[in-house]
């Protein structure tokens, strides 16, 4: 480890180290007798070189920022967060349905040591607005790839899902509806499913699965109904579906299975 840190540590000075041309010395010194310019005007020809990857690498920071936040909540109370999953279903969209409340989730996920330690890795001050909702989305997240840090290992050929059980949201007719169809789309393909899952948002790889899923999404359409392909809508209805059937997927029973000739 010790080779590693004095190899990045003179990659570093390398980068420092690239020649950089001063100024002339022919400008008013400044009050602290240095040579840097006093005119603050912006250069009149100024162009934004970086206009077409402003955007990207702001999403590519705050997704970095919010996957890391998100790892830092589950890993603070395992227990805590397997408790939330068992308990709620996608319709979690108060605290108040499992007695407790936004003060106290922040205590129990430890929200502020998470928050500061994204600060203190990133450089950078803080803030995140979350909800019940929220909460359970990125603890769905983690516990997957936590889980399946490598790959969908727990896909079996064959295998069936077992039906849905909803703790809060059993009678909640657009929850169930969408559950219904990320279960039929992760059920007829989900290695892509899990693929589009581990994507980046925005990026070429998330297009290409979207391309891929869409074929899985037109069977699981009731007949004279549309859908449009939003990624960051579809996103948390595939981590539910998936998560899902990775925790209620089981070999079919002998008496399920079809009966050959001759038997």
């Amino acid at each position: 480890m010790r080779a590693i840190a004095l190899c990045l540590a003179a990659a570093a000075v390398c980068v420092v180290a690239t020649p950089i041309l001063a100024q002339g010395n022919d400008n008013d010194y400044t009050p602290l007798n240095s040579r840097i310019r006093r005119q603050q005007q912006f250069p009149t020809d100024i162009v934004n070189r970086w206009h077409a990857e402003t955007s990207a690498v702001s999403r590519a920071r705050n997704r970095a920022m919010l996957n890391q936040f998100s790892k830092c909540v589950y890993g603070h109370s395992r227990e805590n967060s397997m408790s939330l999953l068992e308990k709620t279903d996608f319709g979690f969209v108060n605290f108040s349905q499992i007695d407790m409340d936004a003060e106290r989730a922040m205590r129990v996920y430890g929200f502020a040591d998470c928050l500061s330690r994204v600060a203190n890795t990133h450089g950078s001050g803080v803030q995140l607005r979350f909800s019940a909702s929220a909460l359970r989305m990125w603890l769905v997240q983690e516990a997957y790839f936590d889980r399946y840090q490598d790959g969908p290992t727990w896909i079996v050929a064959g295998n069936v899902i077992d039906e849905r059980t909803y703790p809060l949201s059993d009678q909640q007719r657009s929850v169930r509806a969408a559950m219904d169809l990320a279960d039929c789309v992760v059920a007829a393909d989900p290695y892509t499913a899990d693929f589009f899952y581990r994507t980046a948002g925005g990026s070429d790889e998330e297009a290409r699965s979207l391309q891929t899923l869409a074929e899985a999404l037109g069977p699981c359409l009731p007949q004279g109904q549309q859908f449009s392909l939003v990624p960051q809508q579809l996103r948390p209805w595939i981590g539910e579906a998936l998560w899902h059937a990775s925790t209620s997927s089981h070999p079919a029973s002998a008496a399920a299975a079809p009966v050959e000739a001759g038997q």
